[in-house]
């Protein structure tokens, strides 16, 4: 990768996903209009916990069309949501409040999902859980350090024990990474963390799969032999900050899709860190990217709305039991389902168009769950 400074070439962010997920529609021309939730800018340890009691998911989405920039007019929408004329801006507010499902209980969701319909636009959507992506070198590194790359192939299922062994018992996860300087521990430290890890992590193990349970905890088992554990070991500067900020996402939506122009709600923080280290194409800045008022691009208030929904759904999921997920669904009421299935088929149409247009980073358990929810 370029040196940070210099710029970061976007093939170097782009080519593995599209090999990996056969994006073979990453190159065509769109037009993206980007909000964010969740954007809690910096996750790490303190004295006390996490600096942020229940982080959800960071969800970066929107709507978009096929080509280049056009006038699609929201009069008709506000119209139809019955805005007063002196509301500036569409917000999620507007559409209802409460978690996701009172939000599905909202006369005002399903016109709001039609006009998206048929208007022509896609929805798309990068989600993160926070808490999953703060776990998963651990895997990772203990892959290395106890020499069992053969299991590379295996590391989502890995993964997906892990966040369902920490998340039992957060608080007790939180004082690990304190005691031992996560993610940046002294190399020293690293059996030790592996062993203490590897007790809490066979306490949990009548809730986790039985084949991957026990493949977990022999990984772990093997990472406390280890001498150096890449991916977690770090100085002072790095101690028990678990997330740095998110512009790496917002540089991944636009490299993978170089071809597109990319309208963003005004970020000043995640604007600057784009400028400071700009993405390069071909030894050039790219510059298919802007940064606009909201109050000035009606479908970045649009956008607003789909981020806020999709970060209610997604971060509902991460935090509810499987055996809960199913009986909400089961218990959802007419006008529930039907806005549900509008969702729906809205997310189904945009990975029609474009398989890029959806990414998550969560566990295989809570993408098994969001499948679930969906099912119509």
């Amino acid at each position: 990768m370029t040196p940070s400074g210099q710029g970061i070439d976007i093939e170097d962010l782009r080519g593995l996903d599209i090999r990996l997920h056969g994006l073979d529609r990453a190159d065509a021309p769109y037009t993206l209009y980007y909000d964010e939730t969740n954007n809690i800018r910096r996750l790490r340890v303190t004295a006390d916990g996490l600096n942020v009691g229940n982080p959800g998911c960071f969800v970066l989405a929107g709507v978009a069309h096929t080509g280049a920039r056009k006038h699609i007019d929201i009069a008709p929408l506000r119209a139809a949501l019955k805005l007063q004329p002196t509301t500036k801006e569409m917000k999620l507010a507007h559409i209802g409040k409460g978690d996701f499902l009172d939000l599905l209980r909202s006369r005002r969701l399903g016109p709001f999902l039609d006009w998206i319909s048929e208007n022509g636009l896609f929805l798309h959507y990068q989600c993160l859980d926070v808490i999953y992506w703060s776990l998963v070198d651990i895997v990772d590194a203990a892959l290395i350090a106890g020499d069992r790359e053969e299991l590379l192939l295996l590391a989502p299922a890995l993964k997906d024990m892990l966040n369902l062994a920490l998340r039992r018992d957060l608080e007790a996860t939180t004082d690990l990474f304190r005691l031992f300087n996560y993610p940046a521990l002294d190399p020293r430290d690293g059996p030790q963390f592996y062993h203490v890890l590897l007790q809490m992590v066979e306490e949990e193990a009548d809730q986790l799969h039985p084949f991957y349970g026990r493949l977990l905890a022999q990984v772990l088992e093997d990472a406390i032999q280890g001498e150096s554990f890449p991916f977690i070991e770090g100085g002072d500067e790095d101690r028990h900050i678990l997330i740095e900020g998110f512009d790496i996402f917002f540089r991944h939506r636009i490299a993978l899709l170089r071809n597109s122009t990319h309208v963003l709600d005004l970020e000043e923080v995640v604007r600057h860190q784009l400028l400071a280290d700009p993405l390069m194409r071909d030894g050039v800045p790219v510059d298919s990217f802007r940064f606009v008022d909201s109050q000035d691009e009606p479908l970045i208030q649009v956008s607003d709305v789909v981020a806020g929904l999709l970060g209610k759904f997604f971060s509902y999921v991460v935090s509810t039991e499987i055996d809960v997920v199913r009986a909400d669904r089961a218990a959802l009421s007419d006008l529930q389902t039907e806005n549900l299935a509008r969702l729906a088929r809205l997310i189904d149409q945009a990975t029609d168009e474009n398989e890029a247009f959806a990414h998550r980073v969560m566990s295989l358990s809570d993408t098994h769950k969001a499948d679930i929810f969906m099912q119509t």
